[in-house]
């Protein structure tokens, strides 16, 4: 999910300013036009923010993902436990954790949307709590433990120059310095998983590009990431440093990026590789759902 800006609704505004020039003006229609054309306030990042706690979930064994899904869910008002979600987002089979690349499509089951975003940063992560959006993560656990984890931020404090997670693993209000949390995060090239109501849609928009966040500049730069990973590194047969896993991400990239036919080649090499058939249809329905250039 990038951000959404469809050229469609300069077409839709004309005509719909057409017809109440000639049909008169219909009920409603012109302040919803107006509603949608104003200006979203986004609220400055100040010294400290918070928007939680969200519930803590301790996590099941490598369950971080679905656990880290169901706080935030629970945040918008919807009750599931990391089981129901591992049900559909570790469907695959994963004994290693969640791939992320199906979340979409569940948060479009619940009535919800998702942004898989790449290239973060402190300053978007501030922004994002500071309007009302939990931020999931992906990185390592710690400086000194380097496995994949995901966790969501709920708080921060520049005083303290400490992010606050909810963290499914080392429990609510675990602390992270701004210094390590860099570092932890550059494993993923800073990923980071927005999950909100179709409502919150214009605000979040905003709040990414008060960030200085572009989903078109991210997606490119990690589309290089990506490839410049490819070619240095050896197969693993296991971890995410496995060619096909990079073909996954390079495919999904191209979807953001709404380059079909190059999504498609990177998918089939990925499947060629041994990619599972389940994650690799989560990113098909993404290119397939991405709009033609």
């Amino acid at each position: 999910m990038t951000q959404v800006f469809p050229r469609v609704w300069s077409v839709v505004a004309g005509m719909l300013a057409f017809s109440v020039l000639v049909a008169g003006p219909v009920p409603g229609a012109a302040a919803r036009l107006a509603a949608a054309q104003s200006p979203v306030a986004v609220a400055a990042s100040r010294a400290s923010g918070h928007l939680g706690p969200l519930i803590n979930i301790p996590q099941t064994w490598n369950n971080c993902g679905p656990s880290s899904v169901a706080e935030v869910l629970a945040y918008w008002g919807i009750n599931r436990s990391q089981a129901q979600v591992q049900a559909v987002l570790r469907a695959d089979g994963n004994p290693h954790g969640m791939a992320p690349y199906g979340v979409p499509a569940y948060m479009r089951g619940l009535g919800m949307r998702a942004l898989l975003g790449i290239a973060g940063s402190e300053r978007l992560v501030k922004a994002l709590v500071s309007n009302g959006f939990p931020v999931i993560v992906s990185q390592y656990v710690s400086g000194t433990d380097h496995v994949g984890h995901y966790r969501p931020i709920q708080a921060y404090n520049d005083n303290q120059r400490v992010f606050v997670s909810s963290d499914p693993y080392l429990g609510q209000d675990h602390i992270i310095g701004y210094g390590e949390f860099d570092a932890i995060w550059q494993s993923t090239n800073r990923r980071f998983l927005v999950l909100y109501p179709p409502s919150r849609l214009a605000l979040l928009n905003a709040v990414l590009a008060a960030a200085g966040w572009d989903s078109a500049t991210a997606y490119q730069q990690d589309l290089a990431h990506e490839y410049a990973l490819l070619k240095g590194q050896a197969a693993d047969a296991t971890g995410y440093g496995s060619p096909r896993n990079y073909y996954l991400s390079i495919a999904w990239d191209d979807a953001q990026l709404h380059r079909i036919v190059a999504g498609r080649q990177a998918l089939r090499q990925a499947l060629r590789l041994g990619a599972n058939p389940i994650v690799a249809s989560w990113v098909t329905d993404a290119l397939a759902r991405a709009p033609r250039s």
